[in-house]
């Protein structure tokens, strides 16, 4: 019987808890750097967490391809699976106890298990072994990875911008999945070193994604001067940020305009460089946002060894 996070937590050895507790302070420390003015960057790190859990998940999208999915439009590869890994991971993000919700976005109608870990826990130590109990004893049919990985994400976040842990399991997925399988055998001193790793490397990545994200909002800045300020097109830039790919039927909403005008702001922001049209299409047309775009797709790049 697979033991349960509270009764092997008494297994671990003290080099595995001095590392947990470095990595900690790590994490600590990475949550201090954000004010609220980084706010705006939130929607992207979730991004770049959704992308590298489901490459864990060995699903093969991009960022673009995701985003179009996820507007329900065609796309290329497993972009509607990596969609709803990204799905998960936001609702995860407001709702850290709903297990059984994360795993509904991931897997529409599956079963519900009767029994699940206890996620209250924010500490290094107890939130690797509950992630690892969740993934081991698979009380899914379907998704328990990705599920885990969405509440992990969640548990590990700070206030301002989520936390992508999964860039970090992307580094040593090998060494991840033998730790799970240890786990399962009675050693627990694996999943919390190797998460107390995985800390350290997305601390890293998620630094140069935030200064990725802090230049392309700066170069949009600059880009959108000269532009009237109250114009439907700033509120675009913002909107943009949050969804750095766009149709109509997404834009009429948040900006609260005319199809018309919807079109005009987003031309707009065609014209000064921050999005470009997905193609030549008039059907299902979207744009996108490559200064973000390439931000999340180059997080996911640095993870992988």
């Amino acid at each position: 019987m697979l033991l349960t996070p509270a009764n092997i937590a008494a297994t671990l050895e003290p080099a595995t808890l001095e590392a947990s507790g470095g990595a900690s302070a790590a994490l600590e420390n990475f949550r201090a750097e954000f004010t609220a003015d980084d706010s705006v960057f939130a929607a992207s790190f979730a991004r770049a967490e959704g992308q590298a859990s489901a490459a864990l998940a060995g699903f093969v999208a991009d960022a673009r391809e995701t985003g179009l999915a996820g507007l329900g439009l065609a796309a290329a590869g497993d972009a509607r699976y990596a969609a709803s890994v990204l799905s998960a991971t936001r609702h995860a993000l407001v709702s850290p106890h709903d297990v059984v919700g994360v795993h509904e976005i991931i897997d529409p109608g599956g079963d519900i298990p009767a029994e699940l870990p206890d996620v209250a826990q924010s500490m290094l130590v107890p939130v690797a072994l509950g992630h690892a109990w969740l993934v081991a004893s698979r009380p899914f049919f379907l998704g328990n990875g990705r599920t885990a990985r969405a509440i992990l994400a969640a548990q590990l976040s700070g206030p301002v911008v989520p936390f992508p842990i999964s860039g970090g399991l992307l580094a040593d997925e090998d060494a991840y999945r033998a730790a799970i399988d240890a786990y399962s055998a009675g050693d627990a001193n694996p999943i919390v070193l190797v998460l107390a790793r995985a800390v350290e490397s997305a601390v890293d990545n998620a630094r140069d994604l935030a200064t990725a994200l802090a230049i392309t909002r700066d170069e949009w800045s600059t880009a959108m001067i000269g532009v009237r300020s109250h114009a439907s097109s700033r509120d675009l830039v913002d909107v943009v940020f949050e969804h750095p790919v766009i149709d109509a039927k997404l834009t009429v909403p948040a900006l609260g305009v005319t199809l018309a005008a919807a079109y005009t702001a987003i031309e707009t922001l065609v014209e000064r460089g921050i999005l470009v049209s997905r193609g030549p299409e008039r059907r299902n047309r979207a744009w996108l946002a490559p200064g973000i775009l390439d931000a999340v797709d180059a997080f996911v790049g640095r993870a992988r060894p």
